[in-house]
């Protein structure tokens, strides 16, 4: 029976597919021009090529914050299977913040700031390595990396061994992130993360935003993506992906 809804699909990515195959492989001769200097005509690749850089002036930024701690299982899987790469793909067209507290407690006694975490001791450590790891490289998509290593490696702890791992695979200097986690600078960002935990009033991890809405994380590629009034390149390029995966 003939699927119309399929065909059109179909249709629809063909053209799709040709022109973008050809944005990225045809080499154009430079038009003839007039006698003031100006192209006597466009053709189609010109202005496919300007209406592409018109809109990728036009491309508006997003919003995503990830609440997670180091040692949790579920943050594990969603760093390791969606968050990560899509911080690679997209960290320049998307704000990413991250907060590792996850479900911790601050506590002050007598002004001594203390911390209890869900998985214990090595967990709070973790977070506290993972929030200098962030305040050290001020650079989210070196710290996503950095952070995502250690919950990644073997023992999926952000311990002062997966620091020094991460960090020599990564060319990054661990001292000054092992200095800060274990002094009195880590105690402070632990807390303002804490602080920042709480006004999202959440009750599990990981807790994901986008734009304010809260995410499930499932197809978060695709959400960032949707959440974009004009795609950026990675956008198309995932969706170019997913129209190849559907045909």
């Amino acid at each position: 029976m003939f699927d119309l809804k399929h065909f059109v699909i179909f249709v629809l990515f063909s053209v799709f597919r040709n022109v973008y195959t050809q944005s990225q492989n045809e080499v154009r001769e430079p038009n003839d021009l007039s006698e003031n200097g100006i192209p006597e005509k466009f053709s189609d690749w010109d202005t496919y090529w300007i209406n592409n850089q018109i809109n990728a002036n036009n491309v508006d930024e997003v919003d995503v914050k990830l609440y997670y701690e180091s040692l949790c299982p579920d943050c594990i899987q969603f760093d390791k299977e969606q968050f990560n790469d899509a911080v690679q793909k997209l960290s320049q067209y998307v704000d990413f913040h991250t907060y590792p507290y996850g479900n911790a407690k601050t506590i002050n006694e007598n002004g001594v700031i203390e911390f209890e975490c869900q998985h214990g001791p090595p967990e709070c450590y973790g977070n506290k390595l993972h929030a200098c790891a962030i305040d050290n490289l001020n650079n989210i998509t070196e710290s996503v990396a950095y952070n995502s290593c250690m919950m990644g490696g073997e023992n999926r702890g952000s311990d002062d061994a997966a620091a020094d791992r991460c960090a020599a695979s990564l060319g990054i200097d661990s001292t000054p992130i092992k200095a800060c986690a274990k002094g009195d600078r880590g105690t402070e960002l632990l807390e303002y993360y804490g602080e920042e935990s709480k006004k999202a009033n959440f009750s599990y991890v990981p807790y994901i935003l986008i734009n304010g809405k809260e995410n499930d994380g499932s197809n978060f590629m695709r959400d960032i993506c949707a959440a974009f009034a004009v795609s950026p390149p990675p956008c198309v390029e995932y969706s170019v992906l997913l129209l190849d995966q559907m045909l």
